[in-house]
């Protein structure tokens, strides 16, 4: 096989391996392995598909701030001293919002965005207005 031959097999097989696949965690870049260090040991009897998820999760995480991480963890470490009924709640809550047509996220988030921007007594008088609207038969 000549290195013509051989760069083309080599090109086929990376169009045919999913991006951010690996066989084994030493194929993972260095700042993936760092975020997922944890998973080092146990990573060859991860399911493929879940290695996946992890790589593209730990690249996410890696494009973050430093600012943005510490957001993310900060939230995480709230949700987490939830109990546990609340994060089961919370956790529908996420799984409904993320099932709605793309317009109507974007709606939600408008409206949020709109809420952030009122003061604090408006937003007050807002969610009192909503609990009151929601007891009525």
């Amino acid at each position: 096989m000549n290195k013509i031959q051989m760069m083309l097999v080599a090109l086929l097989l990376n169009i045919w391996v999913p991006s951010g696949y690996a066989q084994s965690f030493s194929d993972l870049s260095d700042d993936v392995k760092i975020t997922l260090s944890a998973f080092q040991e146990k990573w060859e009897t991860i399911p493929k598909d879940k290695q996946n998820k992890l790589v593209q999760g730990a690249k996410r995480w890696n494009a973050l701030t430093p600012e943005k991480q510490a957001q993310a963890k900060t939230r995480f470490q709230t949700f987490s001293a939830l109990p546990k009924a609340q994060r089961l709640k919370a956790m529908e809550r996420i799984m409904k919002y993320q099932s709605l047509p793309k317009n109507k996220r974007e709606n939600l988030k408008q409206n949020y965005q709109d809420f952030k921007r009122l003061t604090p007594q408006q937003r007050n008088n807002m969610r009192q207005h909503f609990q009151r609207s929601q007891r009525r038969p």
